[in-house]
């Protein structure tokens, strides 16, 4: 009997360790991510451009050497709301400036969780840029690999980028969305991705709780697509669902759906109004008192 229980331990940590060893959880030839070997092959010769999405403060304390500043808020217009996504105009003139052609491979670095990084991920996926990645650990992880850093402003000769026009399939607004929220009959899957304290603020009605913050391993590093998928299914949300995702203004949302599509969750929008627009225009809203079904999990 004995013999039995510590066979069943050893299965029990065995498991444990299949989901959170960093050996089994690596991001190789990834849609949407890289892993920081990947870019300490890459950052000195300049063949990829290296975007810090921290922000100019942070980027004048110190950056990965050859990196250019580029921060979501280049990217984002205040209306209807603010942080709503740049009309391509706006997003052809910064890319252009920041010296990024339409055939550069980008890799996107942040120091919080991805949020910032896979902000500009999905709205250069939104205007049709295919070869964009975000470095798995952000800077913390470019900082334990002991790449070479620097504090001196990388500054790229300005291109002609021209972009697609916004992929609507990537993408869902106020009208379109309270029509979901309206018909009793449809099947989409509303995933509210902010905090447990946010959600109980208000949320969109029938909205999922499950924040962005449960998509990252203790380490900071995102989840992958394996252990998504596991998580995911355990709370009722299959591959073959149809998902919108939503947070405060949708930032939070683009890590959402980037790590759903590492484990092959297809069809996803985001609203990029967001709770913002949400609220603004008088959407009816849940409460804390209200039934609706919540993950027991918290958020940011």
């Amino acid at each position: 009997m004995k013999v039995k229980k510590i066979s069943v331990l050893l299965i029990v940590l065995l498991l444990i360790t299949s989901l959170f060893s960093c050996n089994d959880t690596t991001f190789d030839d990834a849609l949407n991510v890289v892993e920081v070997e990947a870019v300490e092959k890459v950052y000195l010769d300049n063949s990829v451009i290296i975007v810090d999405a921290r922000g100019e403060e942070a980027y004048g304390e110190a950056h990965l050497k050859n990196a250019i500043c580029l921060s979501p808020s280049d990217l984002v217009v205040d209306k209807p709301v603010a942080a709503t996504v740049a009309p391509k105009a706006k997003f052809e003139r910064v890319l252009s400036a920041k010296g990024i052609s339409n055939d550069s491979t980008v890799y996107i670095y942040d120091d919080n969780s991805g949020v910032s990084a896979f902000r500009i991920w999905w709205t250069m996926k939104l205007y049709g840029h295919q070869d964009v990645k975000v470095i798995n650990g952000g800077f913390e992880a470019i900082k334990e690999a002991k790449l070479e850093g620097s504090k001196k402003a990388t500054e790229l000769a300005a291109t002609d980028y021209v972009a697609h026009d916004a992929d609507v399939s990537m993408i869902i607004d106020f009208e379109s969305l309270q029509a979901i929220t309206e018909d009793d009959e449809s099947t989409v899957k509303i995933i509210d991705v902010r905090s447990i304290a946010e959600y109980d603020a208000g949320s969109i009605p029938g909205a999922i709780l499950y924040s962005h913050s449960n998509n990252l391993y203790s380490d900071g590093t995102f989840m992958s697509g394996r252990d998504m998928s596991l998580f995911y299914s355990d709370k009722g949300i299959k591959k073959e669902d149809e998902l919108v995702l939503y947070c405060k203004s949708s930032f939070r949302a683009t890590q959402t759906m980037a790590l759903l599509q590492e484990a092959g969750y297809e069809n996803i929008k985001i609203y990029d109004g967001a709770w913002l627009e949400w609220e603004a225009m008088g959407g009816d809203s849940n409460y804390a008192e209200d039934s609706a079904p919540v993950t027991s999990q918290d958020g940011s």
